[in-house]
């Protein structure tokens, strides 16, 4: 094992946290805390990790990254969903239009104009993902805000694009 100066004992964390040596160096393992040894060759930590593993900030980081994560992966399916039907939108616009005699310019417009049809309707039927704690409601709208809300990211974008900022 390594030496770690200035070490706190997987023993002392136990003590003052109330478990077990074992459970002290599972927890360590789970939270991906470096797990050494002090002077004596005892399991042992640094005294940063051993404020993080006492105080649970240690946990709290690794859970909100995990939240992040999902949040980040839910954001990236809403979004695919979204661009993958205003795409088949245009598409079948563009080809009516061609079957309509239409030109080219025309196909293009009838498609941007179906596309952003589609896209507001997903976005009217499925809002988009929120970030925040779900469980007591106090969820925040990273895109777009609900009534009364501050603006969300697209809402400003919006406003900034069409010369209106908030």
């Amino acid at each position: 094992m390594t030496y770690i100066e200035n070490a706190v004992t997987a023993k002392e964390i136990a003590v003052v946290t109330k478990r077990t040596v074992a459970e002290v160096e599972a927890e360590a393992a789970e939270l991906n805390v470096f797990v050494g040894t002090d002077w004596a060759g005892r399991p042992a930590v640094s005294e940063v990790d051993a404020r993080q593993l006492v105080s649970g900030d240690a946990r709290r980081v690794r859970e909100s990254e995990a939240e992040w994560s999902s949040f980040l992966a839910r954001c990236a399916t809403w979004t695919l969903t979204r661009d993958e039907l205003v795409r088949e939108a245009q598409r079948a616009a563009e080809l009516a239009s061609q079957r309509d005699g239409h030109g080219g310019g025309a196909g293009a417009t009838a498609g941007v104009e179906a596309g952003r049809a589609a896209g507001a309707d997903y976005e009217t039927s499925n809002p988009p993902p929120t970030w925040g704690d779900q469980r007591d409601g106090n969820a925040r709208r990273l895109f777009t805000a609900e009534p009364g809300d501050r603006p969300g990211l697209l809402d400003r974008a919006r406003d900034l694009l069409a010369g209106s900022p908030r």
